[in-house]
Formats: structure tokens, sequence, C-alpha cells
């Protein structure tokens, strides 16, 4: 009898290296339209959520301009950068961001990608 072996093909994970968050290629799916990003830290649940911005909101101006991070599309990727939020992450967590693969989810409701960090994979 053969047990059938999870697989990882529609699974929602987010690598953190040194100067960046790269999600993949499903996560990614979630910014395809998208070029700009706000991210928000929850140090008590150790939790990171990235919420698409549109290009409207940007030109309507309803999101600080300080809050906005840019989203990089590859090819089966999206890249968003920022050292400083990285090395906070580490601190936060003890994880060396070296490449490490957090899994994350999309909350529907609240239109954003939430990266559990207290579950590295």
């Amino acid at each position: 009898m053969f047990e059938w072996v999870k697989g990882n093909a529609y699974t929602m994970l987010v690598t953190l290296y040194p100067n960046n968050f790269t999600l993949n290629n499903v996560a990614a799916a979630y910014f395809e339209d998208i070029r700009w990003c706000c991210i928000g830290l929850d140090r008590e649940e150790r939790k990171v959520a990235i919420r698409p911005v549109t290009k409207r909101e940007v030109d309507l101006k309803l999101i600080p301009l300080e809050q906005l991070h840019k989203v990089s599309m590859g090819k089966g990727y999206a890249r968003i950068s920022n050292k400083a939020l990285i090395e906070e992450i580490a601190q936060l967590t003890g994880i060396e961001c070296n490449g490490i693969k957090v899994p994350a989810q999309f909350d529907e409701r609240e239109k954003m990608l939430i990266i559990d960090l207290n579950n590295p994979v």
C-alpha cells in the first residue's frame, strides 16, 4: 500500500535572504500586477504581513510614500528588498536569514500575504 507524500507545488513559501524576501511562484501570483507593497511586522506573534498596493492607491496617495516597498517580479518569483527589515526579523527570531524558507498564506479577507516566522521549513 502506497502512502502519498505531500507535495509542495501549491505551497506558499517565502525565502529570507540577508537583503530581501523572495516569494515563490505560488505566493508571487498575488503580486502579478503589483509593483508596490506595504510590509507590517507583528513582533508578538512573530509574523510579517505583505499587503499589495495598487497603482491607483499610489496615484491617489492613499499610502504614505515612506511605507512603500518595491516589488520586483521575476520569472516564477517576486522579490522585495529591505535589508533593515530582514536584520530586524533576524534579531526578533534569532534565525540567520541566509536562505531560510518560511511558510506563508494569503488572507483573502485582509488581502495580504502573512508570513509565519515561527515555523521555518
